[in-house]
């Protein structure tokens, strides 16, 4: 195995020590190298890791974590996302340890609004981990997909009860960035008490279950009250109604043309509007 990086446990990765525990690890090795190839690791290893420590790292985090899509489920697709959810969960342990955190106490629909009132401004991204976790309580994780990986975001909560968001840039688009983060909050303002295991969201999927449609309705009305989403949608011919709609509702045309390109079901509207920044650079990842 390579060294740990600066500052994690020399310890942290242990062998399974049973029976039951090294058939599951072996099962585990066995799919993720089916699952991701070389390039796959490139962006997701820490520093200086080869490829089969890489592997062997998130087949020891399966194993520890009854990964059990890694185990019943042979398809590539459930193993990168189960892949992705273990990066998820390691990162949120570790980036505890090195950042004090309050209690989380809840969160409301005005704090919501609050955050939502963020993306007025794209610069606000850079920033965004640290406010949530300072002055929400809540854990922010933006952590690209694999390729192909048909997964937006999750959400869960560790075992001191610290709310865990994770983003997966599936899309490199401000609009998308806000709603996913949004919805995952939602999950969190309505759905605590069920985080004990990962919501995972993949928000094309058009799921019908009550907890999603509860978790996109309070995230667009989070974004944008509905009489001037209304107003909006009345208007969304016309560029320069709209983005008089946009400043009187306090929220990003990016954001707002998103949303009527989802709901219009036409993505060619507005594409002067739907791209004001680069997500994944701004967070530190290369945009493939």
């Amino acid at each position: 195995m390579s060294d740990s990086p600066k500052g994690l446990p020399e310890d942290f990765e242990v062998y399974p020590s049973s029976r039951d525990a090294a058939v599951e690890f072996t099962a585990a090795l066995s799919s993720l190298k089916k699952a991701l190839k070389p390039a796959d690791a490139k962006t997701h290893a820490r520093p200086c890791e080869a490829y089969d420590d890489f592997i062997i790292r998130l087949a020891l985090s399966a194993t520890n974590n009854n990964a059990v899509l890694y185990r019943k489920n042979d398809s590539a697709e459930e193993t990168k996302i189960q892949a992705w959810l273990s990066l998820i969960n390691e990162k949120s342990k570790f980036t505890l340890l090195s950042r004090m955190m309050p209690d989380f106490q809840g969160l409301s629909a005005q704090q919501l609004r609050e955050i939502a009132l963020l993306s007025l401004k794209p610069e606000n991204i850079t920033s965004l981990v640290d406010v949530l976790a300072e002055s929400y309580g809540v854990l922010l994780l933006v952590e690209p997909g694999f390729k192909s990986m048909k997964m937006d975001g999750c959400t869960f909560k560790l075992s001191q009860g610290t709310p865990v968001v994770g983003i997966a840039l599936r899309y490199n688009r401000y609009d998308n960035f806000w709603f996913t983060l949004m919805h995952e909050l939602a999950h969190i303002h309505m759905h605590y008490g069920y985080l004990d295991n990962p919501i995972l969201d993949d928000l094309e999927e058009g799921n019908d279950s009550d907890r999603e449609i509860e978790a996109n309705i309070i995230a667009k009305d989070s974004l944008v009250s509905r009489q001037h989403w209304r107003m909006a949608w009345n208007v969304r011919a016309d560029k320069k109604q709209l983005l008089d709609v946009c400043s009187k509702a306090e929220v990003h045309p990016s954001i707002m043309a998103g949303m009527i390109r989802h709901q219009a079901k036409n993505y060619k509207l507005y594409p002067e509007l739907h791209h004001p920044m680069d997500v994944k650079s701004t967070f530190g990842f290369a945009n493939d």
